[in-house]
């Protein structure tokens, strides 16, 4: 058969090593830094994970559907080579770790009158149950749940609600 000029003959590629693109949210990509541990899991192999590092920080933030992301780019050992090019896979950059803490949903954390808190449900069990405002300290956070200190285990926060909540109201609580 006959090509014409710039017509691919053949791809090539070392599949042992795998630079992969990651799109981080804007507000995390400060806790993003080179050679920052990095864990790939992929849906096609469930159980299977792919270690690496960061390789390159983004130089620029671009629009990814409604959200603000960074593009940045992780070296991944694959040595396998199972990891195809091209692939929709899960990241975690692991940024900071913590262990030992206390953490709730984020959802949780509210803002008000210039103070960080969350709304604690009383220790009532039966019955109407009432809120109260708790101003807390946030540390370490992923996506889903963030590190707290002034709350001890076993505290049960509200979560946002169609109605907002005040100090002292009588709530009924729905638990998942």
């Amino acid at each position: 058969a006959y090509v014409n000029a710039g017509d691919v003959v053949a791809a090539i590629g070392d599949l042992g090593r795998v630079r992969v693109k990651v799109f981080v949210d804007e507000p995390d990509l400060g806790r993003v830094a080179v050679d920052k541990p990095v864990i790939l899991t992929w849906d096609a192999v469930p159980g299977r994970r792919w270690t690496g590092t960061v390789d390159r920080r983004p130089t620029q933030i671009v629009a990814l559907g409604t959200r603000q992301v960074g593009e940045v780019l992780c070296l991944i050992a694959n040595p396998g080579e199972e990891l195809l090019p091209g692939t929709n896979v899960n990241a975690e950059i692991i940024a900071e770790q913590t262990t030992g803490v206390l953490t709730i949903p984020k959802e949780a954390v509210r803002r008000e009158q210039g103070k960080t808190g969350v709304y604690v449900l009383s220790a009532n069990a039966k019955g109407p149950q009432t809120v109260s405002w708790k101003a807390v300290t946030l540390g370490t956070n992923s996506t889903t749940r963030t590190q707290v200190e002034g709350l001890k285990e076993g505290d049960a926060v509200a979560l946002p609600s169609d109605k907002p909540l005040k100090d002292g109201m009588a709530v009924i609580p729905q638990f998942p």
